[in-house]
Order: structure tokens, then C-alpha cells, then sequence
């Protein structure tokens, strides 16, 4: 399936890999498993946590995700996530925001969110990676 280029909207094969990346983010993080959240990071990947620390490159997001997730500040956290406004904006750049919620219950009981979180998506290799995130937690 090759991509349209000219149109916004991603393939629909491209929206479920992304998709796919953010259902990982979810489950490692609810699992405390640090390897399977960033699965999908580039190597020259760039995220801003919900604290601000501005995290350069895999390894140094690796690390962060491990310290914070083993015996951390979120170890108990949960997160839950729904994927909204996912965008082409070349065909190997997909944009896509996340909102995020603490419990399942918020999530479900249709509560605001709690984080959201701006995603930029290269296709390298032919595959999807995150190669930029901004996360900001809602007051």
C-alpha cells in the first residue's frame, strides 16, 4: 500500500502502526517495563517528560524511563491513552496527539485529560518510530 500524498489523513495501515507504538507506551508503562515503552524510539529521538526535563537520544530517554518506572516517582502510576488528531504532514512524518488519564475509570467516564502529549512520527527503515514527544501535564 503506498501512501497519499496528497492528503492529511495518513493511511489507514500507517494510523494502526501508530496506534500500535502508543498501545506499547501504554502497556510498558503500566507494566513498569521500561524496554517495551520505548521500543519505538529513534535513536536521535528528542521527548520532554511531564516534569519538563528535556531527554536527548535513546539512551538518555532509556534511562530516564528506567529510573522512573523501577523504583521511581511513577512506579505505581497507571496511564491510559486515547490517540486523537493523527496527521501527515510528509509521507514519512505523521504528527498525532495523545491524551492521557491515570486511571481507566477517568478515561471511560468521559473525564478531561489529565496529560496530553504531541507526537512526531519519522518512517525510517520502513518502519515507525517516535522521534519527537512533548508531554504536558493539565491542571
Amino acid at each position: 500500500m503506498t501512501h497519499r500524498t496528497d492528503s492529511k489523513f495518513p493511511i489507514p495501515a500507517d494510523v494502526e502502526a501508530i496506534r500500535g507504538i502508543v498501545r506499547d507506551v501504554q502497556d510498558g508503562f503500566n507494566n513498569n517495563d521500561a524496554a517495551l515503552m520505548n521500543a519505538h524510539i529513534a535513536d536521535d529521538a528528542v521527548v520532554v517528560n511531564a516534569r519538563g526535563a528535556v531527554l536527548n537520544g535513546r539512551r538518555a530517554i532509556e534511562i530516564a524511563t528506567e529510573d522512573s518506572l523501577a523504583a521511581g516517582y511513577l512506579r505505581d502510576s497507571t496511564a491510559y491513552y486515547e490517540l486523537t488528531d493523527v496527521i501527515s504532514l510528509a509521507p514519512d512524518v505523521i504528527t498525532a496527539r495523545k491524551n492521557a488519564w491515570s486511571t481507566r475509570e477517568n478515561a471511560q467516564d468521559g473525564r478531561p485529560p489529565e496529560m496530553n502529549a504531541l507526537y512526531i512520527f519519522v518512517r525510517r527503515a520502513n518502519r515507525w518510530l517516535v522521534w519527537r514527544r512533548q508531554n504536558t501535564l493539565i491542571a
